[in-house]
């Protein structure tokens, strides 16, 4: 049996705080560390191989920091850990870049308040890539890094199909292939990431065409992020949407930066993300899904009010079945047919109007 945590509109408390715009020199940022009371940012493509300093109480710009052993070919995200910070440039719009890298700096030596600081590599291609013509709708750009234990994963903006494939990577220098190990429909590019050690969850951040949107990750085991919870939650940002970068503060507290573009200029924001659910906590309110493992038949039980759909996805992200709401009878269990669907492991969707989230299931035959 499979619980599920159910989420609506109103049962979110969810609050986006505007600080500041952003100064002019980093109206491209497209990463974001915090290193004690500062915030670290960076610009993408065709910008300075520098790291900038920016208070977070109203973001002015408080230091330059020039990266020496470095190129900006297209930098499109920061992460930390205890050791060093790691600068991503894994912008690739085209999917033709064979020069894709992740630079590390001592955070020791940033820490010193010098004006520049030295940098080595870690070089990378992906796995799965055989194709390097040029194409606007590449899914190997990418926008997103974070560090997780012993190693680096990728997030990538895939133009394509609008999920993101994930990618991991050693933290030691050399030269490696990045290996998939997971993958998401994020229904949109996904532009950001962070953990959170504080709850164990990871946060994505990106934009579709019409909004910006978070996604949130938890109870996943060990690397397995595609195999945990996963949540959708649309933005609501005033001028530009096209977000670029997260950072945590605290359990639900989040920097979050967007770029400036024809809908606005580049503005850091603070998001408080309250995820707790005002449910009825009785047997019969909890939404679940069993039996799991199953074979023709899956039970869905609790409230179906705001479903807009359920849908049944395949380990490649391909949806293989839906039911609309109008096939959803008001009883206390609902069978959702799986006839014909073969032997594997799925993804159940229960999409609402605000919201998305997701269950593995195994399908035996």
């Amino acid at each position: 049996m499979i619980c599920f945590v159910f989420f609506n509109a109103q049962a979110q408390n969810f609050s986006i705080e505007p600080i500041s715009f952003l100064p002019d020199l980093v109206r491209e940022s497209s990463g974001l560390i915090l290193l004690g009371d500062n915030l670290v940012t960076i610009n993408d493509s065709g910008n300075e191989a520098t790291l900038y300093e920016v208070d977070p109480t109203d973001g002015q710009l408080l230091a330059e920091v020039q990266v020496e052993q470095a190129i900006n070919g297209d930098w499109e995200g920061l992460a930390k850990d205890q050791q060093y910070i790691y600068i991503a440039d894994i912008g690739n719009n085209d999917g033709d870049r064979k020069d894709l890298r992740i630079y590390r700096v001592l955070l020791s030596e940033y820490l010193q308040g010098n004006s520049t600081v030295s940098a080595d590599s870690i070089l990378f291609s992906y796995q799965d890539q055989t194709n390097f013509v040029s194409t606007p709708l590449s899914n190997f750009d990418a926008g997103a890094l974070i560090s997780y234990g012993d190693s680096l994963y990728i997030f990538t903006k895939n133009w394509a199909d609008q999920h993101t494939n994930i990618y991991s990577l050693p933290k030691t220098t050399g030269s490696f292939e990045a290996k998939r190990v997971g993958r998401i429909n994020t229904e949109g590019l996904v532009t950001g990431a962070v953990y959170n050690s504080n709850t164990d969850e990871i946060m994505l951040i990106g934009y579709s065409f019409q909004s910006a949107f978070l996604v949130r990750l938890w109870n996943f085991e060990a690397a397995d992020f595609d195999q945990g919870e996963m949540a959708r939650y649309p933005l609501n940002l005033q001028g530009s949407f096209q977000v670029e970068a997260i950072e945590i503060v605290d359990e639900k507290d989040y920097y979050i930066t967007s770029e400036s573009n024809d809908q606005g200029e580049a503005r850091l924001w603070r998001i408080n993300t309250d995820f707790v659910v005002g449910f009825d906590d009785s047997q019969d309110a909890k939404p679940m899904l069993y039996p799991n493992p199953v074979r023709h038949q899956l039970h869905f039980r609790g409230p179906r009010t705001g479903i807009s759909e359920i849908s049944l996805y395949n380990s490649m992200g391909a949806k293989v079945k839906s039911w609309p709401p109008n096939n959803l009878e008001p009883k206390r269990d609902v069978v959702l047919n799986l006839a014909g669907v073969p032997q594997g492991i799925y993804q159940i969707s229960i999409a609402t109007s605000s919201e998305e989230i997701r269950r593995k299931i195994i399908v035996v035959q």
